[in-house]
């Protein structure tokens, strides 16, 4: 009889075991997808078998949609599970199907995705280009909080590789957005993300609000992953400030939860915190054994984030030890983990500890080299930029919400006038009907007293011409020293301005790159540059590339003097971070990015815009290697000097012939660095190939737009060019001599018209 219930009891489970998986198998691919994404957080791998389970039941062929949509959760799982080759995998699957399927939301959410990969791997380069993509997507869409989401990624990005001030500027655009969208989770993610920025620029007290700010917004939500987030850049800013028990049992929480989740990354982050922290206490085993431990999770899921502040304090425990060979190869491995992820703040920290090793060791020359190199970026984080931004963004909102005030009050009062308005007019009428009456009284009256008044007012007159002529004299007396001290304080007010200006123009030349660099980078140069009042609004640029090509770029910008210079100095500082920290593809590219940058930083958005600034540019990049480059231009052109018997740069171009020699102008796009009243489009890339004995002009319109000669007309580009024909042969100290000459001889006694710019060079 055992026996006999021993077997209906395996039946029955049998049963119920065929019962749940026929349950399985019946169930949707939209009910899988749901229960893939509840457990992609809590339990990755169940997550992972869900999302199976829906691909096998769709058609890629014949359901592209939906086997996006499958894909998508696939990887997401992946993601989630730390498997990133996977991850990508599945994500670019589902790119192409969505692509397929014109589906814009999705392939933006996707670029996203394979962004967060590429920055956990520290592919910052490929990061910073998948979110670009998504931008340009969900502007398409029109979807704001999904251009928030973008917003903040690629803010991260720059924060991390140390360009704080375009990430601070990145993330306040997005949390406006949030803020106008009620978006609450946008707003503490956007939150977290400043308090990190902070945290890194070591600004604790900005840190720790916008934390706090963030675990709030958390906590209302009841959204225990981004606690958990938050309580951790709690605890990194308790270190930060020295509250070191605090930051520990804090730690101890976050550890547990992120065990609990099995979150690798997250783990291997509070270990290497807690080494750090118990290193600061001077308990080194314990900072080894928190550090090793954050080291083995970080080697176990291909984590390199962190890796670089990892090392540098494993390599000070080994100096600790009396380990200075092993110390010193860990510091360097800390120095190259830092240069490859453009870790500006690590790099200083792991400067300042190779200068005290070698310092330790009697090498007091390379002490003093890193400790140069220590100090050098030490100085470059501005954190008062980032304060100035941040007040920028508070007091804008502060005035938008002013307005919104005001318009209420000007409804309210405008209602209160509308109901004054008919006792006004009854009132109004009751007056005339009353001042009529008065006129026609006082008109008898005046009659009256008329001859009297006559008398009065002959002898009050005489005294008065007396009284006036005294006082005349007296102010005549006082406006003489008035205008004595005027005119002194107008002078030396003057005097204050044109030293205040001078010093501008200081500060100008010094961002200006010097000739010894130039040098360094063109075979031959020369650059005639003469500022119109002291300053000036054009300016030049020479650079190397992240990829070894050489960039020569000149401008010039609206206005002339103090305005020109303010805009040249932005078109420098924008220049600069473009060509210092991505990759472009050819000179039409970074014309493009500086033109969204200059548009951005001047809030230019329409017509109606009070600002229409921008600047005029030609840009040549190129390729020492190939000797091949490519020119775009806003209105500027690219002038080329080259033997007749030579191919033409390129094939439409007809040239100006003179000796054999031909002068040949690329002509740059009608179009301006900044807002423009037709739509945005590319700039156009003009590809060609350097020539040995080529020669080179950059130049903007201040030379030929001159006035003078004997009719005081333009110089005329016409001239310039004819000019340039005939000199082009001289060595370039002589050709700009020349220039100089000739501009000195046709202006005479006219002013100079405009700021003026020519670059000559050969490559």
């Amino acid at each position: 009889m055992k026996s006999i219930h021993h077997y209906k009891l395996i039946i029955l489970i049998l049963l119920l075991s065929v019962g749940i998986c026929f349950d399985a198998h019946t169930q949707s691919v939209d009910s899988l997808l749901k229960q893939s994404d509840y457990y992609r957080t809590i339990n990755p791998d169940s997550a992972v078998n869900f999302a199976r389970q829906a691909l096998a039941r769709v058609d890629v062929k014949n359901q592209p949609e939906t086997a996006a949509r499958v894909y998508f959760s696939l990887g997401y799982a992946y993601y989630n599970r730390n498997d990133f080759e996977l991850a990508l995998e599945h994500f670019n699957k589902s790119l192409n199907l969505a692509e397929l399927s014109n589906n814009l939301q999705l392939q933006a959410l996707l670029h996203n995705r394979i962004g967060n990969v590429y920055q956990l791997k520290s592919y910052y380069n490929q990061a910073i280009d998948e979110y670009k993509k998504a931008l340009d997507l969900n502007y398409k869409t029109g979807s704001k909080v999904e251009i928030a989401r973008t917003l903040v990624n690629i803010g991260t990005v720059f924060s991390i590789t140390g360009n704080f001030s375009i990430a601070l500027q990145y993330m306040l655009d997005a949390l406006e957005i949030f803020e106008q969208s009620g978006e609450t989770e946008g707003i503490a993610w956007t939150s977290l993300s400043i308090s990190r920025l902070f945290s890194r620029l070591e600004i604790n007290e900005r840190a720790l609000q916008y934390a706090e700010n963030a675990l709030n917004h958390y906590h209302r939500l009841g959204n225990q992953t981004g606690i958990t987030l938050a309580q951790t850049e709690l605890a990194n800013i308790y270190y930060h400030t020295g509250m070191h028990d605090k930051a520990l049992d804090l730690l101890d929480k976050i550890i547990e939860e992120n065990s609990r989740t099995r979150n690798i990354h997250a783990q291997a982050a509070n270990y290497l915190l807690k080494g750090i922290i118990y290193f600061d206490k001077k308990l080194f085993e314990k900072s080894e054994h928190y550090l090793n431990l954050s080291l083995t999770l970080k080697q176990q899921v291909n984590d390199s984030i962190d890796m670089a502040k990892l090392n540098r304090y494993l390599g000070e425990l080994e100096l600790q030890k009396g380990n200075q060979a092993k110390g010193i190869g860990l510091l360097h491995a800390a120095l190259s983990d830092a240069k490859r992820q453009k870790i500006t703040t690590e790099l200083r920290d792991i400067y300042l500890s190779l200068s005290n090793a070698e310092r330790q060791k009697g090498n007091y020359m390379k002490a003093y080299q890193y400790f140069a190199s220590y100090s050098a970026l030490k100085d470059s984080v501005n954190a008062s930029q980032i304060a100035k931004l941040e007040m920028q963004y508070d007091f804008e909102k502060r005035e938008r919400e002013q307005v919104l005030i005001t318009r209420q009050r000007e409804a309210m009062q405008q209602a209160k006038l509308e109901r004054q308005r008919m006792a006004t007019m009854l009132i109004s009428i009751a007056l005339v009907l009353s001042l009529a009456l008065a006129v026609v009284v006082f008109r008898f009256y005046r009659e009256k007293k008329k001859t009297n008044q006559i008398l009065v007012l002959q002898n009050a007159e005489i005294l008065r011409q007396k009284n006036e002529i005294e006082n005349q004299k007296q102010e005549i007396e006082a406006q003489r020293d008035l205008a004595e001290r005027q005119r002194d304080q107008i002078a030396e007010q003057q005097k204050q301005i044109t030293d205040s200006i001078k010093y501008a123009s200081r500060i100008q030349a010094a961002v200006l790159p010097r000739d010894q660099q130039i040098s360094a980078l063109l075979r031959e140069h020369f650059v005639f540059y003469r500022p119109k009042n002291i300053v000036s609004g054009d300016f030049f640029w020479v650079t190397q590339l992240i990829d070894g090509r050489i960039a020569i770029a000149a401008a010039d910008c609206t206005g002339h003097g103090v305005p020109g210079a303010f805009m040249s100095m932005l078109g420098i500082t924008l220049l600069k971070e473009l060509t210092s920290t991505q990759h472009f593809a050819n000179a039409a590219d970074i014309l493009f990015r500086l033109r969204q940058l200059v548009i951005a930083s001047l809030n230019q958005c329409n017509l109606d815009s009070e600002s229409h600034d921008g600047m005029d540019m030609g840009i040549l990049v190129v390729d020492p290697k190939t000797m091949v480059a490519h020119y775009a231009g806003a209105y500027f052109p690219l002038l080329i000097i080259r033997n007749s018997t030579m191919k033409a740069p390129l094939q439409q171009l007809t040239p100006t012939v003179s000796d054999g020699i031909n002068l040949y102008e690329i002509k740059g796009d009608k179009m301006p660095i900044g807002f423009h009243i037709v739509e945005e489009r590319a700039f156009t890339n003009h590809t060609f190939e350097i020539l040995e004995n080529d020669m080179y002009y950059l130049l903007s319109d201040g030379y030929s737009d001159q006035f003078g000669g004997p009719n005081n007309t333009k110089f005329m580009m016409v001239n310039l060019k004819r000019l340039l024909l005939e000199i082009h042969h001289l060595p370039l100290n002589n050709q700009h001599d020349i220039l100089k000459e000739k501009f000195e001889e046709f202006k005479g006694n006219e002013k100079q018209v405009d700021d003026i710019l020519i670059m000559g060079f050969r490559i």
